[in-house]
């Protein structure tokens, strides 16, 4: 059991006064330790929820601030894959130009390769005497060529620039792939060639070796190739070579675009992208994606057969320039809003956290010279207690 101790009023009063001076020191001393004048809800109820309100939305604020960098991420992964995209373009087109500006884009047809034997000697390179077949230009004029007995390669050529009339031309050049052998390319003047038998199959040997190029057949089967004409020939310009060239940009172009993606989200093979800019999912923008290959850029496979082929390319690679420019405006628009954005929810999320600073913080020059007056407080309380206690040892000192 406690003992009662019987305290007077004045020894009371300075008890209390003492005791909640120290409190006062306690809760400043905490307030000092902290840093906060709002420890908890106990301290101030409407400050310390209003506090952790603002530091809830900047919480949640900053999470989208990392969606909203990663959306950059996909953009400028998007915008290099579109610079590369356009070199590629202008590779196609260089080399569409160079097989309309090296040629003047009659039609030919290249036989195979021929050994030096059978260049005396067609027959028996598999020529059947007798046999013939016809030679026709798309713009007016024909020639119709009888293979005769032991017939030379050279004696093939002057025949065909006989009976060709200057509409249909034929000359002799090295073997593409045969040492030392020779082959020999025909051309129509200003139109596109086309071959037909006349009896029997006569030119069984010239299929071998014509390429690739493309085109269709007639008669027995030879493939025709038009595009290609003298000044191609003369400067070892090949069109079947351009075209396989420009088919390998095609395929390039096709590849690139799987490899332009970031973490899964590919905006140019036809994925699409959101972003959030707010905690409750109201504020966003949304990208579509496109798909670039060579098929939604319009490029087609490339046909030098003629000019107006050709030209079909040149235009289908400048409307895919077109196309990649827009893009790239599109992409470079949004990259825009939403590195806007991040800024403006950086600074957004910087001025949440000072609000709730401005209601928690406590002001340290405040809090130390508070505490300066309670310890001075608390001294002169101190004081005044044993003063209180005089009167008490005054009737102590009545028995001594």
């Amino acid at each position: 059991m406690a003992t009662d101790v019987t305290l007077t009023a004045a020894l009371r009063s300075n008890l209390l006064s003492l005791q909640k001076t120290q409190r006062d020191a306690d809760t400043v001393q905490l307030r000092l330790a902290t840093g906060k004048k709002v420890n908890t809800a106990l301290d101030d109820t409407r400050a310390f929820f209003a506090s952790k309100s603002l530091l809830f939305r900047a919480s949640d604020l900053s999470s989208l601030l990392d969606g909203m960098g990663q959306s950059i991420q996909v953009l400028k992964a998007a915008d290099q894959g579109i610079t590369t995209l356009t070199t590629l373009t202008e590779q196609a087109q260089s080399i569409a130009e160079a097989a309309r500006d090296n040629s003047s884009l009659s039609g030919f047809i290249r036989s195979g390769d021929f050994s030096v034997a059978a260049q005396a000697n067609l027959t028996a390179a598999g020529f059947t005497a007798g046999n013939s077949f016809t030679l026709t230009n798309s713009a007016g004029g024909s020639a119709v060529i009888t293979i005769t007995a032991a017939m030379t390669l050279s004696q093939l050529n002057s025949a065909i620039n006989a009976a060709g009339n200057g509409a249909i031309t034929s000359q002799i050049v090295d073997s593409g792939t045969l040492a030392g052998g020779k082959r020999i390319e025909i051309r129509a003047i200003a139109g596109d060639l086309t071959i037909t038998n006349t009896a029997g199959t006569p030119v069984t040997t010239m299929q071998a070796g014509i390429g690739g190029g493309t085109v269709g057949s007639t008669g027995a089967g030879l493939t025709i190739v038009s595009g290609i004409a003298t000044a191609a020939t003369q400067n070892s310009l090949d069109i079947v070579t351009l075209e396989n060239q420009y088919n390998a940009i095609r395929t390039q172009i096709d590849q690139l675009i799987r490899d332009t993606g970031y973490r899964g989200t590919n905006l140019l093979n036809g994925s699409s992208m959101t972003t959030q800019f707010n905690e409750s999912n109201t504020s966003l923008t949304t990208i579509t994606g496109v798909t670039f290959n060579s098929a939604g850029l319009g490029i087609s496979a490339a046909n030098f057969i003629n000019n107006t082929t050709t030209t079909t390319s040149i235009n289908e690679t400048t409307a895919a320039f077109t196309t990649l420019r827009y893009q790239a405006a599109t992409f470079g628009n949004t990259l825009f809003t939403i590195q806007a954005r991040e800024d403006f929810t950086k600074n957004l999320v910087n001025t949440l956290k000072e609000g709730s600073d401005k209601l928690v913080l406590a002001d340290k020059n405040e809090e130390g010279a508070n505490l300066l007056a309670l310890q001075t407080a608390q001294e002169l309380g101190i004081t005044a207690l044993s003063l209180a206690a005089q009167a008490s040892q005054a009737v102590l000192r009545l028995f001594q």
